[in-house]
């Protein structure tokens, strides 16, 4: 159809009542669709424009009426009616075609509404210059840009941030000696290949070792004990400092007594930050990277692949420290091509196994390390400074302010939950929570979460941006009440439900997130199918999905 109509009414803005929206086609000339197709004049590029009328109500001009007696600024503006533009027509004052709209809170709030929420939640100047079109008041603008869109909850929650990350990098100290301080982190799920689908890199953050431990899956904390006994302990001992992940192994109750017997000070990562372990994540980088080049079309061999792929990486210099791995562990490089001539190999053994007395590889090696150190420190200042280029303001929050929290890094476990789910319709910020805990020298925050996200409360700055309270004196109807409970006979709370929103496997049965009326969802619990059986949401919600 070339010339369309629709009727969504009457659709209530507060106290503004839309009767009709109206879509229009227009050609070059003005005329509309419909005319075009009845005489035949429409061409393949004709419609230029597209045109939406919106009819509001009888009721809304009365009262526009009756609130400029009361308006004193629109009181004055009677009396230059004539001049500057003004105009009044049926009772009503015009600023050229603009209707001026007098001091009613919720109009205003309400043409806001229309002109921003109703119209798709666009930024600030598609929106306005919806709203300019047909009204005119005071600070119209002022109040628009810098009051009702940044408060508005519903874009705090769906808009993806265009800002540069806040904080600065703050790098972790250098160790003290070689094999003092490692980090252990999981490569999986991998390939199975000879019984084996994960691995476990042990990195020495001095940069003089790497172990790669083949392990599986579902290995517990008893047996990867064992395992990195064998490969780690047995090589290097006991080391001072260990940083991870919050893994399932490592924040084990076995896993925590069993370094603190040990005497090694474990050190675990914030939620999302994947930073807080650099060391780790670089080594995967570059185990991965390796063994692309070892593996066939079938995703096998790796296992065979790995001695060969350690070997390479401790035979690399290190960028950071400016040494191999092998050299500051053993003073010397491995021989990797042989000598060509036979007077090489005997000046080889005069010159280097004859000559060189052991104190001097001692001290060679101590030299090293040395250095070493010097170089890996100003490898951090200079990575700071290059990762502080490119990051934002910092945002100091205090113990109780309300912030945001991104949901970026739980969008794969959402789309896990059901099929036919993606992530680009998840919101993008979740909340707001309290600020419980502020370590402002690493901007790291601890967040009061509900019980139900089973995640670790502390995030970086990064994952945080502050939340825009609504200002209940110039919109106070956009303000959600929050209902108490009601008190059954049996002396328990009950609140209403609002929504089923969700639900996950527990056990043989089923658990349901279920949102509450007047409350936001980031305040909804996760419930038992049994205690939600009767439940008309249930019912709504089990006819919305696939797969029942």
């Amino acid at each position: 159809m070339l010339h369309e109509s629709r009727s969504f009414g009457p659709l209530k803005y507060g106290h503004v009542a839309v009767e009709s929206v109206t879509l229009v086609l227009h050609d070059k000339e003005g005329r509309d669709a419909a005319w075009c197709a009845a005489t035949g004049s429409l061409g393949g590029d004709a419609v230029t424009a597209v045109s939406l009328s919106v009819t509001t109500n009888a009721g809304l001009l009365e009262r526009v009426r009756a609130w400029y007696t009361s308006d004193k600024w629109c009181a004055k503006l009677k009396g230059m009616v004539g001049s500057l533009g003004v105009a009044e027509h049926n009772g009503l004052l015009f600023l050229a075609d603009r209707l001026i709209v007098p001091k009613i809170p919720d109009v205003r709030k309400s043409l806001y509404r229309l002109a921003h929420d109703a119209l798709g939640h666009f930024g600030f100047d598609k929106s306005y210059a919806t709203l300019r079109e047909a009204y005119y008041w005071p600070n119209m603008r002022r109040d628009f840009e810098d009051m009702y869109i940044p408060l508005c909850k519903e874009c705090q929650r769906n808009k993806s941030s265009t800002r540069k990350a806040p904080g600065s990098l703050h790098p972790l100290p250098v160790p003290d000696g070689c094999g003092e301080e490692v980090t252990i982190d999981f490569i999986g799920p991998l390939p199975l290949d000879e019984g084996y689908d994960c691995l476990a890199t042990v990195t020495d953050r001095m940069g003089s070792d790497l172990q790669l431990i083949l392990t599986t899956m579902d290995v517990n904390e008893e047996q990867f004990v064992s395992q990195y006994f064998d490969a780690w302990y047995c090589n290097n001992g006991l080391s001072k400092v260990v940083t991870s992940n919050r893994d399932k192994i490592f924040t084990s109750k076995f896993w925590q007594t069993l370094q603190r017997l040990a005497g090694v000070k474990w050190k675990m990562s914030m939620s999302f930050h994947p930073q807080t372990d650099g060391a780790s994540e670089r080594s995967n980088k570059t185990v991965i990277q390796a063994l692309r080049y070892h593996v066939g079309p079938n995703q096998k061999g790796w296992v065979r692949a790995l001695p060969r792929v350690r070997f390479a990486i401790m035979n690399t210099v290190n960028v950071s420290t400016g040494f191999s791995p092998f050299q500051l562990l053993q003073g010397h490089l491995p021989r990797v091509i042989p000598p060509l001539l036979d007077d090489d190999i005997r000046a080889a053994c005069d010159d280097a196994s004859v000559a060189c007395a052991a104190a001097d590889v001692i001290r060679n090696i101590e030299t090293d390390i040395m250095e070493a150190q010097d170089n890996l420190f100003l490898a951090k200042v200079h990575q700071a400074l290059m990762a502080n280029a490119h990051c934002g303001a910092q945002i100091a929050y205090a113990v109780g302010d309300r912030v945001m929290l991104s949901m970026f890094h739980r969008r794969r476990k959402y789309m896990q939950r059901g099929n036919h789910r993606v992530a680009k319709f998840m919101v993008c910020w979740d909340g707001p929570y309290k600020v419980l805990h502020a370590h402002l020298e690493f901007l790291v925050y601890t967040l009061d979460l509900p019980s139900h996200m089973q995640i670790f409360p502390t995030f970086h700055a990064s994952l945080l941006k502050p939340f825009h309270n609504n200002n209940s004196m110039l919109f106070p109807s956009r303000e959600y009440a929050q209902p108490g409970p009601v008190v059954t006979p049996d002396g328990e709370e009950e609140f209403d439900v609002k929504a089923v929103t969700d639900r996950r496997r527990h056990g043989r049965g089923w658990q349901y997130f279920v949102t509450w009326k007047g409350y936001p969802k980031s305040a909804g619990s996760w419930l038992p199918g049994k205690e939600c059986e009767n439940l008309a949401a249930l019912d709504t919600f089990l006819a919305s999905v696939d797969d029942p």
